[in-house]
């Protein structure tokens, strides 16, 4: 049986099927399984309850000490019994798809349950060497991922102090940086997205995740709202930056996003920022165990409305606020819940969901905030931490 030092792992429920894999770690659902890291794809399967990894040699005495595997298989001792079970000439190299019959016939499963990312070629010839197939279509091949165990949380946070860390270092180079031609120069050249981006890579860095796609776009950029941006970083600009950083130890991520201005703000920025956040505060207020996830998302788009702030969705000239509000974060950066209008499911203890509500106005430039909630008895935490100051002189 392989030990394990995964303190973040959760039993799954008992499901009719087998589940299997065939994948490596970057497929969020085989880490899940597997709480290890792989560069390559590998066989992975359930008998029951129990959880089994097919593995070569040189990955064998790892996978012993950091897996969660409740048994481990050597992947040429599988290939040796499937190539007898299937009288291949001495030499010969069984498919995946006899290695997996191979297994099915030593465990007796009569079918398995694959998710949407399995290879569908895979998928294929299994079903065509009569081998029944079902594909998970409801939302994840493990809907217990939605609702994050204590440890899973303390990684997300973790991954916050991440974007913290960049946070903090944005401001300290909008403070240091001088006005040149309506463009920030810092220490002696012109500060630009990508120069923010890389620089907020290294403080991600130094806190144990990697930053990468970092949006940190100015002006007009931010229409866009998921621009990385471009180019010189402009004085009496609003600045988007969305820091979302992966930890590799992991697999978790962070997720927030703040709004700058170098220099001085128009009445109409001041009013979209403190709009913005008006509009982030009612969200974290509703959210709480029963509560309905549309009809936050929806709350906050009643209050743009009233607030006078026109929303267009569903066209090439979007504006306003035409995003969902926020989402479920943990081994992906997008995964469920979504709260997005209308959306009829209920927030339930153990739910970790972004906050991000937005305006964006072509000619003004846009606002986003966003934090990361984690869903407790009565109402919620904030597990990310930084401060809202984005006016800076």
């Amino acid at each position: 049986m392989a030990q394990t030092n995964s303190k973040i792992s959760k039993k799954s429920a008992h499901r009719p099927a087998s589940i299997l894999f065939y994948a490596d770690s970057s497929d969020p659902d085989m880490l899940y399984f597997s709480r290890c890291n792989a560069s390559d794809p590998y066989l992975a399967f359930t008998v029951g309850r129990k959880k089994f990894g097919v593995v070569p040699s040189s990955e064998y005495g790892r996978m012993l000490v950091e897996s969660d595997f409740d048994e481990i298989l050597l992947l040429h001792e599988v290939a040796d019994g499937a190539a007898r079970r299937f009288k291949l000439p001495k030499g010969g190299a069984p498919s995946l798809s006899q290695m997996v019959r191979h297994l099915a016939k030593v465990y007796r499963i009569p079918g398995f349950l694959i998710g949407e990312r399995f290879p569908a070629g895979l998928a294929l010839d299994l079903r065509e060497a009569g081998v029944k197939i079902a594909v998970d279509k409801d939302g994840g091949i493990f809907p217990e991922r939605e609702l994050k165990s204590a440890a899973e949380v303390e990684a997300l946070r973790k991954g916050n102090r991440a974007s913290a860390a960049g946070f903090r270092l944005v401001a300290k180079i909008l403070a240091e940086s001088k006005i040149r031609r309506g463009q920030l120069v810092h220490q002696g050249k012109v500060l630009t997205s990508e120069r923010l981006r890389e620089l907020i890579s290294h403080a991600a860095l130094d806190e144990g995740a990697v930053a990468l796609h970092t949006i940190a776009s100015c002006g007009d950029q931010v229409h866009d709202n998921h621009s990385v941006g471009h180019g010189p970083i402009l004085a009496n600009e609003l600045i988007v930056v969305d820091i979302f950083p992966r930890r590799p130890e992991d697999g978790y991520w962070g997720d927030m996003t703040r709004t700058f201005l170098k220099g001085r703000a128009s009445d109409a920025q001041r009013q979209l920022v403190r709009t913005v956040k008006r509009g982030h505060e009612l969200a974290m207020r509703m959210i709480k165990p029963g509560q309905v996830g549309g009809e936050v998302h929806d709350a906050v788009q009643a209050f743009f409305d009233k607030e006078g702030y026109e929303t267009v969705r569903n066209s090439a000239n979007v504006k306003g606020f035409f995003h969902a509000l926020g989402h479920g974060v943990g081994l992906e950066i997008h995964e469920s819940p979504i709260l997005r209008a209308g959306a009829p499911w209920k927030f339930k203890k153990g739910h970790v969901v972004t906050v991000e509500p937005g305006l964006y106005y072509l000619g003004l430039g846009g606002c986003r905030i966003e934090d990361v909630l984690h869903v407790i008895p009565g109402g919620n935490e904030r597990i990310s931490s930084a401060p809202y100051k984005w006016e800076i002189k």
